[in-house]
């Protein structure tokens, strides 16, 4: 008598994967969780929440949130480490980057995967931004000239704005981005090295550019961009990272010596405005995380 032996199936990929860096925002947390647990298709999106180190409520928001998984680290190493480790965690090939200020509506993750789905000339995807009043916010740029990046870096304003032609943009802003995974690994993932807390979403925008891909900014989904909570609890150190990040952005594209010239510029500026300890730090070329 023949014997059948069943096979469990093995469980089914998720069609996204949603990377959350949190750090002291369970308020904000909580709004943008409660947003993607009404998406639609939720059983196929994963949910990766990476805290980092957060000594509010965030790291134990999973009780509340059983659908989520939670990647605990012990200090903040800056997000670009700990989006590393959640996309490494992740099981879709599609990862969405998600700020904790936002919160999508229900089709926004399915619409921007299906972006993705209908042709390989786009690797990346974002939805259109508003602000909880309902005004749109552009969050479409050129590739920055080392003068944006300067002013960007040591003001921590935005970029300047460029309004996307047929849709498709050189870069976007990193509070909501899809990519493929596929693309990320190919880059080795986020530069760790390069960058900490500031401008890696920028340097896989140039690549996306580079390899002749496109990034799609959607006109049939948006997002509710809400002040951000994060918190900074040393302003001259975050500072002191962007313009480390955009040094090295610059050096990688531009050539070394276009790197160093582009610190000695922001060094001399922070100088001239009696900021000795920004100063210093921006030569010592200080980030959020001192292990890279």
């Amino acid at each position: 008598m023949s014997q059948v032996v069943s096979q469990q199936e093995s469980p089914a990929r998720p069609k996204v994967s949603v990377v959350i860096v949190a750090y002291e925002c369970e308020a904000a947390l909580r709004r943008c969780l409660t947003a993607l647990d009404a998406s639609q298709d939720r059983a196929n999106i994963e949910v990766l929440v990476v805290d980092a180190g957060s000594r509010d409520g965030c790291p134990r928001i999973d009780a509340d949130f059983p659908g989520i998984q939670m990647l605990r680290l012990p200090r903040n190493f800056g997000r670009t480490r700990a989006r590393n480790i959640g996309m490494r965690t992740a099981q879709s090939d599609l990862i969405f980057f998600l700020d904790p200020n936002v919160e999508v509506q229900p089709e926004t993750v399915s619409i921007l995967a299906a972006a993705l789905e209908a042709t390989d000339a786009v690797t990346a995807a974002a939805p259109q931004l508003r602000d909880a009043s309902g005004t749109t916010i552009v969050n479409s740029f050129s590739l920055p000239t080392p003068e944006a990046l300067a002013e960007a870096s040591l003001r921590g304003t935005p970029l300047p704005r460029v309004v996307p032609q047929n849709g498709v943009a050189e870069a976007v802003d990193e509070e909501a981005m899809i990519v493929r995974k596929s693309f990320l690994a190919g880059m080795n993932y986020l530069d760790e090295k390069r960058f900490s807390e500031h401008w890696s979403l920028l340097e896989v925008c140039w690549q996306i550019r580079n390899a002749g891909k496109q990034i799609l900014v959607s006109q049939q989904t948006f997002v509710v961009l809400n002040p951000s909570s994060r918190p900074v609890e040393d302003e001259q150190l975050y500072t002191a990272d962007r313009v480390s990040g955009a040094s090295a952005f610059i050096a990688k594209h531009s050539g070394f010596g276009a790197g160093i010239s582009f610190k000695l510029k922001c060094f001399f500026s922070a100088l001239g405005s009696l900021k000795l300890g920004l100063a210093f730090s921006i030569l010592s070329g200080s980030k959020l995380d001192p292990t890279q």
